[in-house]
């Protein structure tokens, strides 16, 4: 098993790179890119899928974007997951590791609390070992996909609680 320095970096490094590439394409479309997702978080030590966030300036039609992308090798993902309902993700490989690539509009609510979830659990060591239990459990396929999709639902919906608890919202 690889240590979760390697994981990481080996993720950090597929995420820069990917997302350079896919700026080759509609570098004036987007207007951030956030790494996301199990492999953004260091503590994690897990390998798994590099998800990356997409958020396109409103002008921009983000299915015409999407069109680009498959015509040049994307793959549009129409199963990705419960969490991503109203977005497009484009799934592509680079440096053999799958990369979604999750796009929405830049003035999306869903973009606070995406990365809101992400950084509380990078910093809570209590929600990223609860994480990375139901991460590997996954991987190990003790728990199946709707199961590891509910059980991650319910983690992420605590993070917001948090957060609505604190007065943050």
């Amino acid at each position: 098993m690889m240590n979760s320095d390697t994981n990481y970096q080996k993720a950090l490094h597929c995420y820069i790179q990917a997302s350079l590439n896919i700026l080759n394409h509609f570098r004036t479309s987007v207007k951030e890119i956030h790494h996301v997702g199990s492999t953004s978080i260091q503590n994690m030590n897990l390998p798994g899928e590099v998800d990356v966030l997409l958020l396109i300036k409103y002008e921009d039609n983000i299915d015409k974007l999407a069109d680009r992308l498959t015509g040049v090798g994307y793959d549009k993902v129409e199963d990705f997951s419960t969490d991503y309902i109203e977005e497009v993700v484009l799934r592509h490989t680079h440096e053999n590791l799958e990369v979604n690539f999750i796009m929405m509009h830049h003035e999306s609510e869903r973009k606070d609390e995406i990365l809101y979830c992400r950084n509380r659990i990078e910093e809570n060591r209590e929600y990223t070992e609860r994480f990375r239990r139901l991460k590997a459990a996954h991987l190990n396929a003790r728990i199946d996909d709707d199961e590891y999709q509910e059980r991650k639902s319910n983690l992420f919906s605590a993070v917001m609680n948090m957060q609505e608890d604190a007065g943050v919202v």
